[in-house]
């Protein structure tokens, strides 16, 4: 009889992928989180049997040999009060955090861990899409859905490729530094993309935020491979001393890199690391770059949705001050490229916490929108004093006194539009439209022909882009 697993927040990106590798290893996977959502309905189809529940029976009914959670469970809570979580503790069934068991996972292959403060799931992806057209038995964990993977967060391909090789099989893990929850992986290479301070509700200061991944740096075995573009300045300050694996510098492959079809400028440092890697593995650097070319690349990484009545729709996941700013100008680049016209941003910060810790670094990222809408905060993790301390209409007014408020004669480029949209001057502005149903009511009466609309951020954002493409469609 197969072993049997119980996963408690099954529906979240990390953990949804951790149960389809469950899946690929024979085990029975179970799971649970608050509703039905996409996610839980394709782990369904996909043999898996879900709870939309938390609750003890789950636990109680059945006899599982390992219960796997993610610490997002605990929220709002705590360990003493989860049913699920004390159900299997009074079972004294075997109990791991999410990250615990990647890092057991990590053991038993040559392990890749990327990581950084943004880009991870596209270079582990894109790495791992290289080892898997090169021949190589690989397996990945990400947290985002790929577009080359059947759309789901897990890769499992060439399968006992590995055997009587010198080398193990390959895992390719993106490696979250929140929490510390990358010191469970036990790398072989380490990947790290780009620094930049983040998750300060958690580490309080950059110091703290750089001896992390300081910290992580040593963990790399006396031989193993650290890959970066090492000419950075923050990129110093995470070597530990005495640092002396093999070194790759992701600069040396930037001029490799091919024409992606994914699209933002930023793909380009993403792809560099990935060659960078590849040939760190021994990698054909033509084949490296041959699978570059066919990537198509992830869900809601500038990821071109939808075209509705010539309005163009962008998702994307950026939610630091840094990557927002990289998707915006791309944004704008795609614009100019395709003589398009007006560029919106609908933005949703995610935590009222990281919000407010970068505050003014938000406010200066907007000035290449025309119109920025922001509908509300994605609230994760925060206290009621980080609520009570955001003035999120001051925000916003502060974002559209740093946007450029030159008024520009446009009817020229824009067409006369619809009445509403017949003003022959223009400025740029931002507003806090208070809630989802507001802001699809703006882009329905102003977004018009040959506009591109970026809904962008970590939340549930992406739920205005499907309403409104439904809207359209439903004309």
């Amino acid at each position: 009889m197969s072993k049997k697993v119980f996963l408690c927040g099954i529906g979240g990106s990390g953990m949804s992928a951790l149960a389809r590798y469950f899946l690929s290893e024979g085990y029975s996977v179970f799971g649970s989180d608050n509703g039905d959502t996409a996610i839980t309905k394709r782990l369904e189809t996909e043999g898996i049997t879900f709870y939309p529940e938390q609750k003890a029976e789950n636990i109680q009914d059945n006899t599982f040999d390992l219960f796997v959670y993610t610490e997002a469970i605990f929220q709002n809570t705590d360990s003493t009060i989860h049913p699920e979580f004390n159900a299997a503790q009074k079972q004294n069934i075997e109990i791991k955090k999410y990250f615990e068991m990647i890092g057991e996972i990590s053991k038993n292959y040559y392990t890749i861990a990327v990581s950084g403060s943004h880009g991870k799931s596209s270079t582990a992806s894109m790495l791992a899409t290289i080892l898997r057209d090169t021949g190589k038995e690989v397996i990945s964990i990400v947290g985002a859905n790929i577009h080359d993977w059947n759309g789901t967060n897990f890769l499992k391909a060439n399968e006992g490729a590995s055997e009587g090789m010198p080398t193990k099989k390959y895992f390719v893990v993106e490696a979250c530094e929140y929490r510390d929850s990358f010191l469970n992986i036990e790398p072989n290479s380490i990947i790290v993309t780009n620094i930049d301070p983040d998750h300060l509700d958690y580490f309080k200061t950059e110091e703290n935020y750089f001896e992390s991944f300081k910290k992580f740096l040593t963990k790399l075995p006396q031989f193993g491979s650290f890959i970066s573009f090492l000419e950075g300045e923050n990129i110093m300050k995470i070597l530990p001393e005495n640092f002396h694996p093999r070194k790759y510098g992701a600069e040396g492959s930037l001029e490799k890199v091919p024409a992606l079809q994914v699209l933002g400028t930023f793909q380009k440092f993403n792809a560099a690391c990935a060659i960078e890697a590849a040939k760190a593995l021994k990698i054909n650097e033509d084949d490296a770059i041959a699978s570059l070319e066919k990537y198509k690349g992830l869900a809601r990484r500038f990821d071109i949705i939808a075209t509705v009545e010539n309005i163009t729709i962008i998702n994307d996941y950026a939610h630091h001050p840094t990557s927002l700013k990289m998707a915006i100008h791309s944004a704008r680049e795609y614009v100019k490229t395709n003589k398009l016209k007006k560029l919106w941003v609908i933005f949703q910060p995610h935590q009222y916490s990281r919000t407010r810790s970068f505050q003014n670094e938000f406010i200066s990222v907007f000035k290449e929108a025309d119109e920025v809408l922001i509908p509300n905060i994605y609230q994760s993790r925060d206290s009621e004093d980080d609520i009570a301390k955001f003035n999120i209409q001051d925000f916003v007014s502060k974002i559209e006194a740093d946007m450029t408020h030159i008024e520009k004669k446009r009817s020229n480029i824009w067409g006369q539009g619809p009445k509403k949209r017949g003003q022959v001057f223009y400025k740029k502005q931002a507003r806090y439209t208070n809630g989802f149903s507001n802001t699809l009511e703006i882009l329905d009466d102003y977004a018009y022909d040959g506009d591109v609309v970026l809904v962008i951020g970590a939340g549930d954002v992406h739920k205005i882009s499907e309403a409104f493409i439904a809207s359209k469609n439903d004309t």
